[in-house]
């Protein structure tokens, strides 16, 4: 079976929840027998703390995140290993077990804490995803307005340049386009955007520009394809924009009120994922656009450019025929299907991914 690396998934957040993965996690995206059906080798954990919780306990909380992906895989040491480098990830391969890489989702876990990069690093993170939904005072996403000419501050600036120091990649997914180019200009190693999908095939905001996608590229880094058919089909994201902003407003208050509670917040999100995917039922969404957008990039940038970057256990809603993450071969079935060659499909798959890893 071909080897999958999957750049991005929230399933951290179901380890601090109290769910074994080793156990089956039928309510999820994600556990250990479907990462084994859908022929995972590489699982890049993004460990996520929101922008809704309390500042001044963000560091602490993703220390508790990274906590919970190290339990995982001391729990199943004949399944999971924790890994840093592409050669950690082939010699996991070469043993027959899924190699698990932590990332870290939103700066907001750093403050204006210059250290904490370190700290990070030294838990075993290989990227940060510098923004969410929410600007930070060195920072604007792309998930509000005002970022205009806003990009990095002075010390995002240094962000960057330590991130790159250290060996830390930088994710430019959920960045305004300010921030996005202010870090690509800054950045001396390759940046990617762990979990986004393109522009020119789904108009908003979070997703990528043609530009930016061959200015990732021209880094030497990868777009890891987002699942979420809100970035992937624009009759999907119309119909979601028109019927679930009462659900998207509720998501913060979530965050905030149940910070301290991680089982409840996580049956709180599930609970607005069936209402969510109650209210967009009519508009589906099949494997056949996911394809699209990999298509898309490969036209834009090459075949270097693109891998997966799921989001399993971080969306509402996946594409007809995907349940979570051993929906793999399928997707790559889709892709032959439609024409895409072994070379390009290794590439997509497990090549490209590691090459990022190799080269931060």
């Amino acid at each position: 079976m071909q080897p999958v690396a999957d750049l991005h998934c929230d399933t951290a957040l179901e380890l601090e929840a109290g769910v074994d993965l080793a156990a089956g996690n039928p309510s999820g995206h994600v556990d250990v027998a479907r990462w084994r059906t859908g022929g995972v080798g590489l699982q890049l954990c993004a460990c996520f703390v929101s922008s809704a919780a309390p500042v001044e306990r963000a560091f602490t909380a993703v220390q508790t995140l990274l906590d919970a992906v190290d339990r995982a895989a001391a729990a199943s040491p004949l399944d999971l290993v924790l890994c840093e480098t592409a050669a950690d990830v082939r010699n996991a391969q070469g043993r027959g077990l899924v190699a698990l890489v932590k990332a870290v989702e939103n700066g907001v876990v750093l403050g204006e804490d210059l250290g904490r990069l370190e700290v990070l690093r030294h838990r075993g993170v290989r990227y940060l995803t510098l923004t969410h939904s929410a600007h930070l005072p060195w920072a604007a996403s792309s998930g509000e307005p005002g970022g205009d000419g806003v990009g990095l501050s002075a010390f995002g600036r240094e962000v960057v340049c330590e991130m790159n120091r250290l060996g830390i990649l930088v994710d430019l997914s959920h960045v305004h386009e300010s921030t996005f180019w202010d870090a690509v200009r800054l950045s001396r190693q390759p940046v990617i955007a762990s979990h986004s999908c393109c522009r020119a095939l789904c108009d908003t905001p979070r997703n990528l520009t043609d530009d930016q996608i061959r200015a990732i590229a021209d880094s030497g880094g990868v777009v890891g394809l987002n699942f979420f058919p809100g970035f992937l089909d624009p009759g999907y994201l119309a119909t979601l924009l028109e019927t679930t902003g009462d659900l998207f407003a509720a998501y913060d208050r979530i965050e905030a009120e149940l910070f301290d509670q991680p089982a409840r917040k996580l049956t709180a999100h599930r609970e607005m994922g069936v209402e969510l995917r109650r209210r967009v039922a009519a508009v589906t969404v099949g494997l056949d656009r996911l394809a699209e957008h990999v298509e898309h990039i490969v036209a834009v940038a090459g075949e270097d450019a693109v891998t997966f970057g799921s989001d399993f256990d971080g969306l509402p809603d996946l594409p007809r025929g995907v349940t979570g993450v051993d929906a793999f071969p399928a997707i790559l079935a889709t892709l032959s299907r439609r024409g895409m060659g072994a070379i390009t499909l290794r590439k997509l798959a497990w090549n490209n991914p590691l090459r990022v890893l190799d080269a931060g």
